[in-house]
């Protein structure tokens, strides 16, 4: 006597998904295909050149020298900070760029983003955008505390 099952094929990895299975799947198919749109979205703009100014907000990843005008014991105004730059440290916590210096850059913005707390970002030095970001920047009230 051949049993009922014996009658089907089997076919490996034939089992339904789990309902978290299939919401992890259609969550991962949703953030892909938001990258492939926004990849879409920004190389038309930098084909068409159509970015006029862009504002960065951030922590040490994306600071360009905010924290050298603020009243913290967090720098990076020193040695060796900044040695791809000609005119040494600029207070980046890296040796040159930063990420949204190099994103400026392919969109085609005239120069680098000038920090919020410099003196001199006022007027038409803004039209461009500003970098707002801050070294030990963090949205929880313990982010600076030890």
């Amino acid at each position: 006597l051949r049993s009922e099952s014996q009658d089907l094929p089997h076919a490996p990895f034939t089992s339904p998904l789990s309902l978290s299975q299939f919401s992890t799947a259609i969550a991962s198919m949703f953030i892909l295909f938001s990258f492939f749109i926004l990849f879409t979205r920004f190389s038309a703009a930098i084909a068409e050149n159509n970015v006029k100014a862009m504002f960065i907000f951030g922590d040490s990843l994306v600071d360009a020298g905010n924290s050298d005008f603020l009243e913290t014991p967090y720098k990076c105004n020193y040695f060796p900070y900044g040695v791809d730059f000609s005119s040494g440290s600029t207070g980046r916590c890296r040796n040159g760029r930063t990420s949204a210096d190099i994103l400026g850059q392919l969109l085609g913005l005239p120069h680098l983003l000038p920090v919020f707390y410099d003196p001199h970002t006022k007027g038409s030095s803004i039209l461009a955008g500003v970098n707002y970001a801050s070294l030990g920047a963090g949205i929880l009230d313990s982010t600076q505390q030890s």
